[in-house]
């Protein structure tokens, strides 16, 4: 298949998942192993990452009501909170990064936390009805969803996920839920991506690579847009059902057919 095709799709897979509870990091796993695809270098990561943090930042600065005009006598998610938030996922992620690099990304381990990230968000979805909000967020509450989110550096887990699945065991409801995977989003894209342009050495840049990484951010950020905008909309009426059931399907696959 044409490099440019495979890029396109690549890019279209990354900004749809990012922030979906199915996890970004499996699917640009899986994807290239069952087409036997070759990696696609440290550039066009960088570039499809950086395209979902733009989307994050439009967004953020679209809806900056339903981050900032909050009683803040109450508590709500500030400087503070989002620095101990991502502590745990930039400490372990530092520390742990070679070690997932070399060890967990794999088609087996994939499978496992595919299928039970699912059962465990899908068993707390349909059990409880939680209704707290951002307005409620405490120093304790961030801390533990900081604890959770460093367990989505073993691919298949999902950052948004598992960030879900801890709001809901604290209470919050669906959509604060999700709005505190996207701000939390935020540092652990920004530094993810900042790891990687210092990796970048020696990459020739020409006018048939510089066509490729725009076309590459632009098909993430509208796609990672596309899907924080409706996901937002929507979540309250949808639930995290069909994503817990597609995980559910994908991890029995991946065990049955490529395991």
């Amino acid at each position: 298949m044409n490099e440019t095709i495979q890029l396109i799709i690549l890019s279209l897979v990354q900004g749809i998942t990012e922030f979906l509870p199915i996890s970004s990091s499996a699917h640009l796993i899986i994807l290239p192993e069952i087409l036997s695809w070759d990696h696609q270098g440290i550039v066009f990561d960088v570039t499809m990452h950086f395209g979902s943090l733009m989307a994050i930042t439009y967004y953020y600065f679209q809806n900056k009501e339903n981050f900032l005009n909050i009683n803040t006598s109450k508590g709500y998610i500030d400087l503070s909170r989002i620095l101990i938030g991502s502590a745990p996922v930039l400490f372990f992620g530092y520390f742990y990064h070679d070690y997932i690099i070399e060890n967990l990304r794999s088609i087996e381990v994939i499978a496992i936390t595919t299928i039970l990230i699912a059962i465990l968000l899908l068993s707390e979805d349909l059990t409880k009805k939680n209704q707290r909000d951002l307005e409620s967020v405490t120093y304790f509450d961030i801390s533990i969803i900081g604890i959770f989110q460093a367990m989505a550096l073993i691919p298949g887990v999902s950052r948004s996920a598992i960030i879900i699945f801890a709001a809901l065991i604290l209470g919050y409801s669906r959509k604060s839920a999700v709005l505190i995977t996207i701000i939390l989003a935020f540092p652990a894209i920004s530094i993810a991506t900042i790891y990687e342009i210092y990796n970048i050495s020696n990459v020739l840049m020409n006018l048939d690579v510089a066509m490729k990484v725009i076309t590459s951010l632009l098909i993430s950020f509208f796609s990672s847009y596309i899907v924080i905008k409706y996901l937002m909309i929507y979540i309250d009426r949808i639930g995290f059902y069909p994503f817990m059931i597609y995980r559910l399907i994908l991890g029995f696959i991946l065990i049955r057919f490529l395991i």
